[in-house]
Parts: C-alpha cells; sequence; structure tokens
C-alpha cells in the first residue's frame, strides 16, 4: 500500500494506513486467507530533509506494531527511505563478485 501526504501529515497517514491495512486483513479472512503483520514492512519515503523530519518509528499494523525501516525489498529491489538505489547496487554487485 502506498500513502502520499506532506512531512507535517505523517500521523494521520499512520492512521489511514492502519484502518486500510485493518479492510484488508477483513477482506482476506472473508476470503479464507491472512495477512501476516510480521512480514509487513513500512518505510517513508522522501528527501533526506523530508524523510529527517518525520519522527514517527512504529506503526500500528492490526494486534502489533512494525517498526519503520531504511531500506525494503519489493519484488527482487532494494527501495531505500531517499531512493538513491546504493543499496541494491551494493546486493547486485556483492552477488556479481561471489
Amino acid at each position: 500500500m502506498y500513502v502520499s501526504v506532506p512531512v507535517d501529515a505523517a500521523s494521520s497517514a499512520t492512521t489511514r494506513l492502519s484502518q486500510c491495512i485493518a479492510d484488508v486483513a477483513e477482506w482476506l479472512s472473508i476470503n479464507r486467507l491472512r495477512l501476516n503483520p510480521a512480514k509487513t514492512q513500512v518505510i517513508w519515503l522522501g528527501s533526506k530533509q523530508q524523510v529527517d523530519k518525520v519522527d514517527i518509528v512504529d506503526v500500528p499494523v492490526m494486534s502489533t506494531t512494525v517498526r519503520t525501516a531504511d531500506s525494503a525489498r519489493d519484488l527482487g529491489v532494494i527501495v531505500d527511505s531517499y531512493l538513491t538505489m546504493a543499496p541494491h547496487v551494493s546486493a547486485v554487485c556483492r552477488a556479481a563478485y561471489y
């Protein structure tokens, strides 16, 4: 899921995100599927100045809380908070020299 908000509205974004995740979990439950909150990741994306202004570290997801991450893997690509692709390039180079 993706929520786009200005930096000063980050707390309302976490509330909306938590509600969206709860709605998806309910839909999955109706269809006999289950959302695994242990595999859920939250990452703030933006410029270094914008990301540094966000002070929210824990986001409530269903019955647990998820800590925000500096980078996340999505479809094999490692994306970092600042969208620099540096962790992905490092991982690809490390794999190539293996």
